[in-house]
């Protein structure tokens, strides 16, 4: 999964330094390639965009950058639904691991307190659930976590739902292939 990831960090579009992740739509039969394709399907500068990293017949990661507008002490707090599945941290090494395999050069995810990328979290709990190929997950995010803070994971129906203290991170629907 790095390697589609990477292929978006190889786009020449405009620089969304600062941005956050809002969606992500991953649908996967393939992994291997090394040739994946970059393009921008919507570019509305300077607040949002979105683009693809995609291999025709093998797999396509589409997201949707935005500039927040609003910061993470500004949302109420939510309790998690449903069963707990699995937590787990992301540390600075790790991120700056990640960073480096994708090429993520984003400024707020360096630094001393660090935000994790959402794509990061991601592909974290697909290593986590193990889950085999072909894959379909439509990811929401909604605000996101720091280096050294617990992520909770939720099965609320067909959802995994992410979790930190009371901020809900992202849900993700997964879709039958």
């Amino acid at each position: 999964m790095l390697k589609l990831i990477r292929a978006l960090s190889e786009y020449n579009g405009p620089t969304y330094d600062g941005a956050v992740m809002a969606k992500a739509a991953i649908r996967a039969t393939n992994l291997d390639a090394d040739d994946y394709l970059t393009r921008p399907i919507k570019m509305a500068p300077p607040r949002m965009g979105v683009m693809e990293a995609y291999k025709e017949g093998a797999a396509s990661l589409t997201v949707t950058l935005l500039r927040p507008l609003v910061r993470t002490g500004e949302m109420p707090e939510e309790v998690p639904q449903g069963e707990k599945l699995l937590s787990f941290t992301i540390n600075k090494e790790e991120i700056n691991a990640y960073l480096d395999a994708v090429d993520d050069t984003n400024s707020i995810h360096r630094g001393d307190n660090p935000v994790v990328p959402g794509l990061c979290m991601i592909e974290h709990l697909w290593r986590a659930l193990n889950k085999p190929l072909p894959l379909s997950w439509d990811v929401k995010f909604k605000m996101p976590a720091f280096a050294d803070e617990t992520i909770d994971i939720y099965k609320n129906g067909t959802k995994l739902e992410g979790y930190c203290g009371g901020r809900a991170l992202f849900t993700v629907a997964v879709k039958e292939c």
